[in-house]
């Protein structure tokens, strides 16, 4: 089957939706009201992040994560068992 009659029916369809109209349903209080005030993106999110001394970070706490991990597997591997 070819897409464009399937396109039609599709817009067809889609042309008989009833849509309600939203003009006028606004609070006169929303109509009046100021916008907020815009502020630079940059000065919202803070100073930017070096990702060299980020991947540092986390390859220092994953050194150390590993390094307690081998040192209880060692404990639990050298334990007696009754």
């Amino acid at each position: 089957m070819k897409p464009l009659p399937l396109l039609i029916l599709m817009l067809a369809c889609a042309r008989c939706t009833d849509i309600p109209e939203l003009e006028g349903r606004e609070l006169p209080e929303l109509e009046s009201a100021r916008y907020p005030k815009l502020i630079p993106l940059q000065e919202n999110l803070g100073p930017a992040v070096d990702p060299v001394n980020e991947a540092a970070v986390v390859e220092e706490d994953l050194i150390a994560r590993r390094e307690e991990l081998e040192k209880k597997s060692e404990e639990l591997q050298n334990a007696e068992i009754n």
